[in-house]
């Protein structure tokens, strides 16, 4: 089953998975789960434990399945790290966004891709240059934000997820995977990270979005894709679905 394409002209889906299935002792955690994922923004939506954050996981390189297997552009791939997921254009944002608070917004935006220098044959890291790299990322996003030589430890919920997504435009993500980007925000800060979203799906990028605020994945979404106990379940079109399809394929009552 997979997602429907949101550009009919593209033939191979950027990020796909073919029959993955993944196991926590007695607890499938995924069960067969094959979907293709495209430019535009997919969201996914199902109950707890229904398999949405594990699917992200794997595709991230924090999990590996236990059988099938990640396909990007149509060729098979290991993401067995968080490190390799990233070198394939995979940018993933979890609720707790993988930031460093005793770090500033600009080590943060290139943990682990430093710019350097060299100094008298010395490889130094060139925190100027990263301070400025960043804050042309930050003027890219729609919330105000302080110089990046900021701690992040200082930073509201909304402007954290801005340096995550910061990060991800910064090193020209293919694939963006968001957990939950809005949890705990306020309307303002939601509004902002959602139409940031929005303009990278709008700009071709392949945008993974798991949630559970059903009237917001119905507007913003361009395909849906329905868990459900470790499966996919169903791959509604949002201009043709109301919430309450979405609630019964959710509880199992359209099978």
């Amino acid at each position: 089953m997979s997602a429907p394409a949101s550009q009919a002209s593209v033939t191979v889906a950027r990020l796909a998975a073919s029959h993955l299935s993944k196991r926590y002792g007695h607890v499938a955690a995924l069960n067969d789960v094959s979907v293709e994922f495209r430019p535009g923004l997919t969201g996914i939506i199902g109950d707890n434990g229904a398999g949405k954050s594990t699917l992200l996981k794997i595709f991230s390189g924090v999990e590996v399945p236990d059988e099938g297997a990640v396909l990007i552009d149509g060729e098979p791939v290991l993401l067995d790290s968080a490190r390799v997921a990233r070198r394939a254009g995979i940018e993933s944002l979890y609720q707790d966004l993988a930031l460093v608070e005793t770090m500033s917004i600009a080590h943060n935006i290139f943990l682990g891709r430093e710019l350097t220098r060299r100094v008298a044959g010395l490889c130094l890291v060139d925190r100027r240059k990263m301070r400025q790299a960043a804050d042309e990322a930050l003027r890219k996003v729609r919330i105000a934000m302080p110089p990046s030589r900021t701690g992040v430890r200082q930073l509201s919920g909304g402007q954290r997820q801005a340096v995550a997504l910061a990060r991800a435009m910064r090193f020209g993500a293919r694939v963006v995977l968001l957990d939950e980007p809005t949890a705990a925000l306020g309307p303002r800060e939601t509004a902002a990270v959602l139409g940031i979203v929005r303009d990278m799906a709008d700009r071709g990028e392949t945008v993974v979005m798991v949630g559970h605020n059903l009237p917001q994945m119905l507007e913003l979404a361009d395909n849906l894709l329905v868990m459900r106990a470790g499966r996919v379940v169903a791959t509604p079109d949002p201009r043709a679905t109301t919430l309450r399809d979405l609630t019964e394929f959710m509880v199992g009552s359209l099978d």
